[in-house]
């Protein structure tokens, strides 16, 4: 994997969290966000929350590997 596949995979990863992210805070302060109710269950909340979690994990773990593979190429 080259370096722009890298950025493009995270990116696109942390883009993903970032958008789901803002939904579960839209969903947890409702009110602020201008919604009379929230709009996603608790139930299906968690479902996103580890979504979220995974997502993140998954960039993470891309980028490690990465850097691990470069320090074994170099040395």
């Amino acid at each position: 994997m080259n370096n722009d596949q890298l950025i493009c995979n995270v990116e696109s990863k942390l883009i993903q969290v970032r958008s789901m992210a803002k939904i579960a805070l839209d969903n947890t302060n409702h009110k602020y966000a201008g919604y009379d109710e929230p709009f996603i269950e608790q139930t299906d909340m968690s479902n996103l929350l580890w979504v979220i979690v995974d997502l993140a994990g998954q960039a993470f773990d891309e980028l490690q590997k990465y850097g691990l593979m470069e320090e074994k190429n170099n040395g």
